[in-house]
């Protein structure tokens, strides 16, 4: 018998709610919700691959490349003068410091078909009109006559401070170097007899240090040639020549 209207509930040996299950499979609510979750979730990918495909059509590919172009363009010119720019450097650098041969005397001057041999004495004048004080420091002084090289001696290290002007003097102990076969021997008998000069050309060598302040200082190599400088004698034994324009070098 049914009581109030109530559908009576039949149960199984193994308890299974029979009416449930025909419950769930008589309600199609729960079919039509995973339904319209699929389809949602369709229209969303849907409407973002739109989304990702319109982003690209807005995208001015034109104007990229002209713009990667012009960028490409720029760094190639600032490559190709930079050789000028860095040589526009270096002669602003020789313009500020000056460097002048102002006498050469070589004394006690002889030679033999095998050695030379003599003293010599220098004198430069060296400015300094840059922005920076100047520190010259392991140097070496080469002296020729033409092309022959005579003597080589190490020039003590020296200071130059912005605006200064200074004369510094190198000095070589009477000094036999051994020249082979060398032509100075002719060449000194020659300018006696003749009246004739002697060209003699200096180098300079050596490491220049700019400013003292270690967030500023810099370091680079400086290569100094006097030259040609004429040389007469004087007496039997002594030539004199100068002054003599220098050109400077900094790599």
């Amino acid at each position: 018998m049914e009581e109030n209207g109530s559908p009576q509930r039949v149960r199984g040996p193994d308890g299974y709610n029979r009416l449930t299950t025909m419950e769930m499979e008589d309600n199609p609510a729960n079919v039509r919700g995973e339904s319209d979750i699929a389809s949602e979730f369709t229209q969303f990918c849907y409407d973002l691959h739109q989304q990702l495909e319109s982003a690209c059509h807005v995208i001015d590919w034109d104007r990229v490349f002209m713009t990667a172009l012009a960028t490409i363009s720029i760094v190639l010119i600032i490559f190709a003068f930079f050789p000028y720019l860095q040589t526009q450097l270096i002669a602003d650098q020789e313009f500020q410091h000056q460097f002048s041969l102002t006498s050469l005397t070589i004394s006690e001057f002889q030679a033999t078909p095998e050695q030379v041999t003599g003293k010599c004495d220098i004198m430069f004048n060296i400015s300094n009109l840059g922005e920076r004080s100047v520190y010259h420091e392991t140097s070496v002084l080469s002296i020729f006559l033409d092309h022959e090289l005579l003597w080589v001696t190490r020039t003590g290290d020296f200071f130059i401070d912005i605006g200064s002007n200074i004369v510094f003097n190198v000095s070589i102990n009477k000094t036999t170097v051994s020249v082979p076969a060398s032509f100075v021997p002719t060449a000194l008998v020659e300018s006696r007899a003749m009246h004739k000069p002697l060209h003699f050309k200096l180098k300079y060598d050596g490491m220049l240090r700019q400013g003292l302040a270690a967030w500023y200082e810099e370091r680079s190599h400086i290569y100094v040639v006097c030259g040609w400088v004429e040389m007469l004698f004087v007496d039997e034994t002594t030539l004199k020549g100068g002054p003599a324009n220098c050109s400077i070098d900094n790599f």
